[in-house]
């Protein structure tokens, strides 16, 4: 990829180049989450029921169970609860996992097995609970989920009933001991003479002694000794008593027992009163869990979703293919567009070649690139390619060598044009035909020849005979009339009559074919003096001589013809060739004192590439329109 920043039109190019891969990713991974899909798994099922935990006491002690401190949160722990052994073990028992005779190992094991089908959950800020169970049968996942909610509502009425029979239990130890104690104390009030017990003490002090006693009383049952209430409430009890010290020993124990009577009697007559409490609360049946919402039998599989399963996975087949197409084209060391070349090359770029569309030529159904010359492509379609120019000279790729036939600027000193490329493959001869072609179409009289001496194809695609050509003229066998072709060979050669007569101008446009085959062409190459001998000879009869030319780092020929050619152009394929091989190439061609003019992008996609300045898009209208 180019070394400067990505624009928004540099991803979208990249997109475009890369769309078939990107497809082909995404096809890959969405038939693969489909298959997956598709496969057989067992379904797993789950059903909910929810349930409402009401506010209820938590008694440790009659009289202490309004300031009992609770370190936790009741609903967290009322939710863990419920997944607990003693729940478990009953809903495990009515479901038939286990039985009460069972070994307690099989028991354990029913209870895990049940506690990992079942979640608890709090709902949001309430104080309802849902129960979650899930299974592979639907029905099972419904009964599992009511039956642990009514396990949950036996063991919450249990825990109610004993906590209400243990209050009740400490109500009644509680009014024992007051009877008792009450029994002695009237039993001491009984022992004093007349005239003690009808003193009066001060009725405000006595009135005021037996409330704080009773509080105290009260507090010493919530709180220590060392509570500040308790503290505060004993100093007034002092006060007071201090101000009852005038009195005799025996008034002051005949008051202090009476004011410990009245005391006690109060406490009895209120836990009188708890104690019917208690026994109301032991007799009912009410529990503090209710179900809100019972689980119903669920009617289509939690997993596996396969609608979800594939959308996601046709997702990550996207973003996958996106992935690559952006790996690949960071990896690829080819030049993508036309400032990547210039900057790299130092070359002026002299023209973009779009690719082929080979569909509308043949009626195949697949795009064929210009430069695949493989087997399974016929000598038909490869003089279509080779003299596209010819066949349609109003299409954007006959525009296209036209421009690169402006931009050459032939002159006198630059008559004699070697076309060659870095590698095999792309597309020199298909470039130095057609150029040849627009040429010959612009009345020049065009000479074009086959210096490929190791694998030729212009005799081919233009259907003439193949010797004498070069070979025998710069070995000075044959005379250059004889070795040169023209429009009456091109007549008698394969290409048919009505072929030819679609443009006369080819009548402009002499071929020099390649002769006969040399097992060692480099023989005949090293020769350069007789070559530029006869080229001089040519410059005299020709406007244009256009020279077809092994690929630079092949073999070592064009270095040869290079030397004494007037211009060189190189032929770059981008997407095929890297940038070191063309700079390698390039670096041959100057070690040889070339003179290389500039780069013939060939293949280009305008869709791909970055070819704003060539109004391709203005012939498309008008492609193969003949």
């Amino acid at each position: 990829m180019a070394q400067y920043e990505l624009s928004l039109q540099d991803y979208i190019r990249v997109f475009r180049k890369r769309k078939t891969l990107i497809f082909l990713v995404f096809l890959f991974v969405f038939l693969l989450s489909f298959l997956y899909s598709k496969k057989e798994e067992e379904p797993i099922y789950q059903a909910t029921t929810i349930v409402k935990v009401e506010s209820r006491r938590t008694i440790a002690g009659l009289l202490t169970e309004s300031i009992i401190y609770n370190p936790g949160d009741i609903m967290a722990s009322e939710t863990k609860l419920i997944k607990s052994f003693p729940v478990m073990k009953e809903a495990a028992l009515k479901l038939g996992m286990c039985s009460k005779d069972s070994p307690q190992q099989k028991i354990n094991e029913a209870v895990i097995n049940l506690q990992s089908m079942v979640e608890t959950e709090l709902v949001g800020n309430t104080n309802m609970i849902k129960i979650i169970a899930t299974s592979k049968d639907p029905y099972q996942a419904m009964e599992i989920s009511n039956t642990v909610a009514q396990a949950y509502i036996n063991y919450n009425l249990f825990e109610k009933a004993r906590q209400a029979k243990q209050e009740k239990e400490f109500i009644e130890e509680q009014l024992g001991i007051l009877e008792t104690k009450l029994k002695e104390i009237e039993d001491k009030v009984k022992g004093f003479n007349e005239d003690v017990k009808d003193i009066k003490l001060v009725e405000p002090l006595q009135a005021k002694l037996v409330e704080l006693e009773f509080k105290l009383s009260g507090l010493l049952q919530k709180y220590t000794e060392k509570h500040p209430q308790v503290i505060e409430l004993k100093e007034q009890i002092q006060q007071l008593e201090s101000q009852l010290k005038g009195l005799s020993a025996q008034q002051l124990e005949y008051a202090r027992l009476e004011r410990e009577a009245e005391v006690n009697k109060k406490l009895y007559a209120m836990l009188k009163e708890k104690l019917e409490e208690a026994r109301i609360s032991e007799s009912q049946k009410v529990p503090d869990v209710s179900i809100v919402n019972p689980a119903i039998m669920p009617e289509a599989p939690i997993k596996p979703s396969k609608k979800i399963n594939i959308l996601i996975g046709a997702f990550l087949g996207f973003i996958l293919g996106l992935v690559l197409a952006f790996i690949f084209e960071t990896v690829d060391t080819s030049l993508g567009t036309i400032e990547e070349i210039e900057k790299t090359t130092k070359l002026l770029v002299l023209g973009v070649i779009p690719s082929i569309n080979f569909k509308k030529i043949s009626k195949r159904k697949f795009l064929f690139s210009s430069i695949f010359f493989h087997k399974k492509i016929s000598g038909k379609d490869k003089r279509i390619i080779c003299l596209f120019s010819h066949f349609y000279p109003s299409s954007n790729i006959a525009e296209a060598f036209r421009n690169i036939y402006t931009n050459l600027k032939l002159e006198k000193t630059r008559r004699v044009i070697l076309v060659t490329s870095s590698i095999p493959f792309e597309g020199k001869s298909f470039v130095v035909s057609n150029l040849a072609i627009v040429m010959a179409q612009a009345g020049l009289k065009t000479l074009l020849i086959n210096a490929d001496l190791r694998r030729p194809i212009i005799s081919k695609v233009f259907g003439i005979n193949p010797y004498p050509g070069f070979s025998e003229l710069i070995r000075q066998s044959v005379s250059l009339d004889e070795a040169l072709r023209n429009i009456v060979d091109i007549f008698l050669g394969q290409i048919s009559f009505d072929q030819i007569l679609q443009q006369p101008q080819l009548d402009n446009l002499w071929i020099l074919p390649e002769g006969r085959f040399l097992p060692n062409p480099i023989e005949v190459l090293v020769e350069s003096e007789k070559i530029k001998s006869v080229l001089e000879n040519l410059k005299e009869q020709f406007d244009a001589i256009v020279i077809d030319s092994p690929p630079v780092l092949s073999v070592s020929d064009t270095n040869l013809l290079a030397s004494i050619s007037d211009s060189v152009v190189l032929v770059y394929e981008s997407g095929r060739t890297s940038r070191e091989a063309l700079n390698r190439a390039r670096s041959q061609l100057e070690t040889s004192k070339a003179n290389i003019i500039g780069v013939v992008l060939n293949h280009t996609r305008p869709q791909t590439e970055n070819l704003e300045t060539y109004p391709f898009h203005y012939y498309r209208n008008v492609y193969y329109k003949d």
